[in-house]
């Protein structure tokens, strides 16, 4: 039995900008993202409506470390049966990469930062204050 060849495999090293084109960064300097992660690259195909798959359990090759940002892999389906691309923005895969390598910082998962206006912990918590005692005389 053949294999499903319809699918597009990605891995983040493909879009990642810390990783040469030795290690397995197949676009750009210029579009790649920093870290990313399998779950980001999902959540952009997602929002361009493609089929995709998420598999957590996948390394790529190159990756001589196993960190979690770097483990996991997508399925994608990027062009239909007849030919054509199931969305006019990502032709092709090299199209898809540079897509999801520029959208992946817009992520509210990227761009949320804790706020400012919280209140500093208390470093005095579980201290007993010192009371002055009085002095007799």
């Amino acid at each position: 039995m053949e294999p499903d060849r319809s699918w597009n495999i990605i891995y983040p090293a493909y879009i990642n900008a810390n990783h040469t084109l030795k290690k397995g960064r197949r676009i750009p300097k210029q579009f790649a993202v920093e870290n990313p992660t399998y779950q980001e690259i999902g959540d952009v195909f997602g929002s361009l409506g493609l089929t995709y798959e998420l598999e957590s359990t996948k390394h790529y090759s190159r990756e001589l470390d196993r960190e979690r940002w770097q483990v996991g892999r997508v399925k994608v389906k990027v062009i239909d049966g007849s030919g054509n691309p199931f969305n006019p923005k990502v032709p092709n895969k090299f199209e898809l990469m540079k897509y999801t390598a520029t959208m992946i910082p817009k992520l509210k998962s990227r761009s949320s930062k804790p706020s400012d206006n919280q209140q500093p912990s208390s470093s005095n918590k579980g201290k007993k204050k010192k009371v002055p005692t009085a002095t007799l005389r």
